[in-house]
């Protein structure tokens, strides 16, 4: 009897802990230009992609009202464009996003601007 009760909150403390595995999981995708030359940031020593490159960073969250259908965040590149856009997302940000129908959106984008000429 004792060993199907500590059998079964072993099963329970295990479900536990896959979804909140599965909550703080996270998926990335990034966009990079062939063509164009990153702008330039020497003080940035991150030892990843964006190494010597400015990285503007954009962490928020979106509310919007029923009327809105779409926002717009992003601005600062001149008409140049982006070398790199990185947008990245968790399952709990899908869950959040999913329970209130779109209108509450968690925003995490990394960007990179082309570099003048």
């Amino acid at each position: 009897m004792i060993i199907k009760i500590y059998k079964q909150l072993f099963i329970k403390c295990l479900l536990c802990a896959a979804f909140f595995i599965c909550l703080s999981s996270c998926y990335s995708v990034r966009i990079i230009s062939r063509d164009g030359v990153p702008q330039p940031d020497y003080t940035n020593n991150s030892p990843d992609f964006y190494k010597n490159k400015m990285v503007l960073v954009i962490d928020t969250t979106i509310r919007l009202k029923v009327h809105e259908g779409d926002f717009s965040l992003i601005k600062g590149c001149s008409t140049q464009g982006f070398y790199a856009l990185e947008y990245r997302m968790t399952f709990g940000d899908v869950l959040v996003s999913g329970i209130t129908f779109g209108k509450v959106r968690k925003v995490r984008v990394k960007y990179v601007c082309i570099k003048e000429n």
